[in-house]
């Protein structure tokens, strides 16, 4: 992510509440992309080949640009530009612990390939090593596109079967992120106006949603969205074409709102949440570097150490 979120410390917005609407809406309609073949030479329209029968030699394995080992430790999944991979064609590629190519996933070639191109890239394993989440991302110069947005098309492999599923409705671009327990996904899309926060339970596809507050100036951009370490609660970022910033805390009870900073773009970076259930920024002012903690019970921001020089 080149493009940093940099956000200006202000004084807290007041409490704001949305109204709130919690849908109980059937599971997404399984898109089973491929089923299992025997290995064949992978082509852009092929979507996932079966090569659990072959031992590849490791001095034959391409550099992969991303690899992601499985909580499990049975399984790693490596991620490869066409013009690392064999076939010539983008790539992830599923291998066990001994190295034996399982699951070969090739560009789908769904997605427009203008410039800059996504790339077909790994997201995230589920907790029990089971599934393979993966998708298609803005490489770093896509600017707002890389940093709001997550990708496009989220898709699940399941390494037993090779069955593929989309776990999120819509299409185009997404913000996404998986709760720390695997159990639910909070999104948002790009194609919704007004815009809307998701939290969609991955096993049953039931979900609650809330419409994203507005502050003071109409945003453009919603996304970067962090659970809390207890996956009650969620953090998000909208933008507006005028480079304003808000963090938004989501009470995942109540589906409520509120405003937690509205900042510019060039004077601080919202980090997260902390273990202890604290938001996290990185705050410039007049030429020193600091890191503040916002507590949530009572807003309250502490600056932890002492402020540097700015990096």
């Amino acid at each position: 992510m080149s493009l940093l979120l940099i956000i200006f410390l202000t004084s807290c917005s007041p409490s704001t509440v949305v109204p709130t609407t919690v849908t109980d809406s059937a599971s997404p309609t399984a898109k089973n992309l491929a089923s299992s073949t025997q290995i064949n030479t992978p082509s852009p329209s092929a979507t996932i080949v079966s090569l659990a029968s072959e031992t590849p030699s490791p001095t034959a394995t391409p550099w992969a640009f991303k690899s992601l080992i499985s909580p499990n430790g049975e399984f790693v999944a490596n991620a490869y530009f066409e013009s690392e991979h064999p076939s010539g064609v983008q790539t992830i590629e599923i291998r066990d612990k001994e190295g034996k190519l399982i699951w070969q996933i090739p560009y789908q070639g769904e997605l427009p390939t203008g410039d800059p191109r996504p790339l077909l890239n790994v997201f995230q394993w589920s907790n029990d090593g089971s599934e393979l989440y993966f998708y298609y991302v803005w490489s770093p110069d896509g600017g707002d596109m890389a940093f709001w947005w997550t990708g496009y098309d989220l898709q699940k492999l399941d390494i037993k079967t090779g069955d593929i599923q989309h776990p999120l409705p819509g299409e185009g671009l997404m913000s996404f992120t998986i709760s720390p327990d695997g159990t639910q996904i909070a999104y948002t899309r790009r194609q919704d106006q007004p815009s809307i926060i998701y939290v969609r339970n991955l096993s049953t596809g039931l979900e609650k949603k809330a419409y994203v507050l507005f502050g003071s100036k109409d945003y453009v951009r919603v996304g970067d969205i962090h659970w809390s370490p207890t996956g009650k609660e969620l953090a998000f970022q909208t933008e507006t074409d005028e480079l304003m910033v808000q963090t938004i805390y989501l009470n995942l009870t109540t589906m409520r709102q509120r405003v937690i900073r509205e900042y510019f773009f060039d004077k601080a970076h919202f980090q997260g949440w902390t273990n202890d259930g604290k938001l996290e920024f990185n705050e410039y002012n007049k030429g020193l570097y600091q890191i503040v903690h916002v507590d949530l019970s009572n807003n309250e921001s502490v600056i932890i150490g002492t402020p540097t020089p700015k990096p």
